[in-house]
Order: structure tokens, then C-alpha cells, then sequence
């Protein structure tokens, strides 16, 4: 059963919402870093981390299983744009999150 244009774009705004309220997550993050407070910058790259598992979850099992069945998935500069900002984000967030682990290490291993 193809997906119509109308259901890849709900399905495509759904993932771009959650994956705009992960990247701002990572930013506030990063923020929470620069101020040295990096239990707290942790605590945000969860939050996002949450965010970026639900968009990734959009894209695997409603677009991308749905495919791999054989089923037609329309493309459209929407899709296209959801599934970039996605990998963007969460490329930021591993980022991120590497830098905050190595400067919590360098702080003397702050728990988290």
C-alpha cells in the first residue's frame, strides 16, 4: 500500500518537530558547557537524545520499513529536508556530547 503525498508530509513534520526540539536541546547544552556545568549539559543531551530516538523512529518504521517492504513512498523536497535535518542533528548531538564527556573526564570525572 503506497503512502499518499499527504501522509509522507505529516509523517515528515512530525519528524522535524522532534528532531527542532532535539537540536535546540543540544544547543542549551552547549551553553550549560561553556558555563561549566556539565551535569547539567548531560542531563540536556538525554532530553535530546529522547527527542532524536522518536524522529528516528518516524523515519524507520513509518518511511523506511514501509519501503523496504516494497510499498511507494513519494518523494518531495520535505522528505528529503526531514531526513537532513535529522542526520544534521544528531551528528551535532554525538558531537556535543563527546566534547561535554571529555571535558567531564578533564574535570575529574563529575558525575553524570
Amino acid at each position: 500500500m503506497a503512502l499518499t503525498m499527504d501522509e509522507v508530509a505529516a509523517n515528515c513534520m512530525e519528524m522535524i518537530g522532534y528532531t527542532g526540539e532535539g537540536r535546540s536541546l543540544v544547543y542549551e547544552a552547549v551553553g550549560l558547557m561553556v558555563e561549566d556545568d556539565y551535569q547539567a549539559a548531560m542531563k540536556k543531551i538525554e532530553e535530546a537524545e529522547d527527542n532524536l530516538a522518536k524522529a528516528h523512529e518516524i523515519q524507520f518504521l513509518k518511511l523506511m520499513s514501509m519501503q523496504a517492504r516494497g510499498d511507494e513512498i513519494p518523494c518531495s523536497m520535505l522528505l528529503l529536508h526531514a531526513m537532513d535535518i535529522l542526520m544534521t542533528s544528531t551528528a551535532e548531538k554525538d558531537m556535543v556530547k563527546a566534547i561535554v564527556k571529555a571535558k567531564i573526564k578533564k574535570a575529574g570525572g563529575v558525575r553524570t
